[in-house]
């Protein structure tokens, strides 16, 4: 009964000792925090320094503003060039009725999956049906049916598109 005691008592001593240890630890890490900031809030001692530092400022400020608008015209065309080819709820709502497959496709970036086809191109009465995946996540889809000679949008639908 006796060793169970002195068991207890020295475990308690021993989770006793390592809490102190970490409080102790991440009270001292707390400082040394406070001091860097207080370092490097402390850096321009001069009004000389504080001047210098302005004028790089300055210079960097100019060095970005320069740079800025050569690269704005090269992102744009990049933007175009790279429309994800599935389809969006603002893609899908830009498409209407008579529109040819070629208008689709430009307003989507990419061409759809060929779903289902009735009779042969050219014919008055051809129809095709194409579907395009969302760009919205899983099971987002547009399906846009083409009739005609020159087949042109005759009925669209769309699930999940946002």
């Amino acid at each position: 009964m006796m060793k169970k005691l002195m068991f207890a008592i020295a475990m308690c001593g021993m989770l006793a000792a390592c809490s102190s240890t970490t409080e102790e630890t991440s009270t001292n890490e707390e400082p040394k925090k406070e001091e860097v900031k207080e370092e490097k809030a402390a850096t321009p001692k001069t009004t000389e320094d504080t001047n210098e530092t302005s004028e790089e400022a300055n210079t960097t400020e100019a060095t970005e503003e320069e740079t800025t608008p050569e690269e704005t015209p090269a992102e744009e065309p990049a933007k175009e060039e790279s429309n994800d080819p599935g389809i969006s709820k603002e893609e899908f709502d830009k498409i209407q009725n008579g529109m040819t497959v070629e208008e689709v496709v430009s307003i989507i970036g990419g061409e759809g999956e060929l779903q289902s086809e009735t009779g042969a191109q050219g014919d008055q009465f051809y129809t095709s049906m194409y579907g395009w995946e969302g760009e919205s996540g899983l099971g987002a889809n547009a399906i846009i049916m083409f009739q005609g000679s020159t087949p042109k949008v005759e009925s669209k639908s769309q699930f999940g598109l946002e």
